[in-house]
């Protein structure tokens, strides 16, 4: 049986923003949690499936209703009796969730019917002495509010038949939940900084680094391949910097996901990249990066986002003889794209390198966000110009005029010429490489485009406007 956990023993979850108040919902697998939890919190981020189980991971998120503000924690099904340490795992979360929570929404399966199983799983969340609300869902018509009259037998005083997945009866608990709700739990968090995502492939260490980094139990650690299934957004403080990380299901190789469940974390695992802003591929140093992570990592430069390399299980990779530096020569020579990231060694398990992780997610996210001015920009240019011809393209020189930055996020480069097509290859290669070394932008997309002056003026004087100011 899971251990209790009593409110005052509790520590704070991360990710919710001081005096926020908390409500939790549990319950039994497949009650519908997860689909209350995007209801209530207006978005869909929790996987929803039929498969009992599929939430595992505390998956935290604010709502508001009636001008109060609150968060709102979906957690995994009180499945008592299993033997499999996982449930055990899952139980015990939840239960940690319910006792730090200032209201337990206890989430019953109204057609199933009143189980046993339900009586037992109420009676943990009693005693882990929370006010609490019933919620009998999938009850999507009134003809059906029949089927709620067993739940009184639970002795809950407040109870609400209502439909998640249609919206029936929300209000009304809202309202109740915004009633108990403590008087003083107003308060906004902080504005985030910075959104950092954990991906790669399973079972390469990303709960692990996640609860690490996070300083709290937040990402359950299993040796199973794919426990995570839910992205995990933790919220942490680095220095006076507020950010968030996002720790995200294992991307397998397309041919090899099975089954509803993984495709559905998968699927979320690349919406986060597109959420995040600077992306921490976790690799398996034992093993080395596979091209899997390669192919993850494009992704992650295709969506424009920044990057570092996690060499994790670097414990395991120095017991068998290798090294750091034959280690980032190899990568660099089978993927060379990947040269614009920092590789970061480290190891979950003994925590060796872990305090460089989130210095160094800064720094690259203050080089993603980064502008500069137009005249910095023109030195470079005209050092790189000396420093190498500019080739001959179809029978004419290539004139670089004049640069400036018309983005950033990551930062783009607009070189105006007397040429806009058929740059080489290698000389753009040239360039970014030179601007990336003296502009310092480590981990972070550099994009370079190329206009020809006198056919584009317009868009010459529009870019330069655009830029940063000198």
């Amino acid at each position: 049986m899971a251990t209790i956990h009593k409110r005052g023993d509790m520590p704070a979850i991360p990710g919710i923003g001081p005096g926020l108040p908390l409500v939790a919902l549990a319950g039994r697998p497949n009650a519908g949690k997860s689909t209350l939890f995007n209801r209530i919190t207006r978005h869909g981020r929790a996987i929803v499936s039929a498969i009992p189980g599929t939430t595992r991971d505390l998956n935290v998120l604010t709502s508001e209703h009636q001008g109060r503000r609150f968060a709102v924690i979906d957690s995994g099904g009180l499945e008592l009796h299993q033997k499999h340490g996982l449930s055990e795992r899952v139980v015990s979360e939840a239960l940690k969730a319910a006792a730090s929570a200032d209201l337990v929404i206890f989430v019953a399966d109204g057609r199933a019917g009143l189980s046993a199983a339900d009586s037992e799983a109420l009676e943990l969340i009693r005693e882990v002495g929370r006010p609490l609300l019933l919620a009998v869902n999938k009850l999507d018509s009134p003809a059906l509010d029949w089927a709620a009259a067993e739940f009184h037998r639970l002795g809950v005083e407040r109870l609400f038949p209502i439909s998640a997945a249609h919206g029936r009866g929300i209000e009304e608990l809202l309202d109740a939940v915004v009633e108990l709700l403590p008087a003083d739990g107003v308060s906004s968090a902080a504005p985030v900084d910075l959104r950092i995502a954990l991906i790669g492939r399973p079972n390469v260490g990303k709960s692990s680094l996640t609860n690490r980094l996070a300083g709290a139990e937040r990402s359950i650690v299993d040796t199973t391949p794919g426990t995570t299934r839910d992205p995990v957004d933790v919220r942490i403080r680095s220095g006076n910097q507020e950010l968030i990380l996002i720790d995200t299901a294992g991307i397998r190789r397309p041919a090899r996901v099975q089954g509803e469940l993984e495709q559905h974390a998968v699927r979320r695992a690349i919406e986060v990249i597109r959420r995040a802003e600077v992306l921490l591929l976790v690799v398996d140093a034992s093993e080395g990066i596979t091209d899997q992570d390669a192919r993850l990592a494009r992704l992650v430069e295709t969506e424009n986002r920044a990057l570092i390399v996690i060499c994790n299980k670097w414990d395991l990779a120095a017991r068998a003889g290798r090294k750091q530096a034959a280690f980032t020569r190899d990568a660099h020579q089978r993927f060379p794209f990947l040269e614009f990231a920092p590789l970061i060694y480290t190891s979950a398990t003994t925590g060796d390198g872990v305090r460089d992780i989130l210095a160094q997610a800064l720094e690259v996210g203050a080089n993603f966000r980064a502008t500069f001015q137009t005249a910095h920009l023109n030195r470079i240019l005209a050092q790189a110009s000396a420093s190498m011809d500019p080739p001959v393209v179809a029978g004419r020189r290539l004139n670089l005029l004049y640069v400036t930055q018309i983005g950033a996020s990551p930062p783009r480069l607009m070189f105006f010429s007397n040429l806009e097509r058929d740059v080489p290859a290698h000389y753009i290669r040239f360039l970014e490489n030179r601007f990336r070394a003296a502009l310092g932008l480590s981990g972070t997309p550099l994009r370079l485009m190329f206009r020809k002056r006198g056919a584009v003026k317009r868009e010459y004087n529009e870019a330069k406007d655009a830029g940063p100011n000198e």
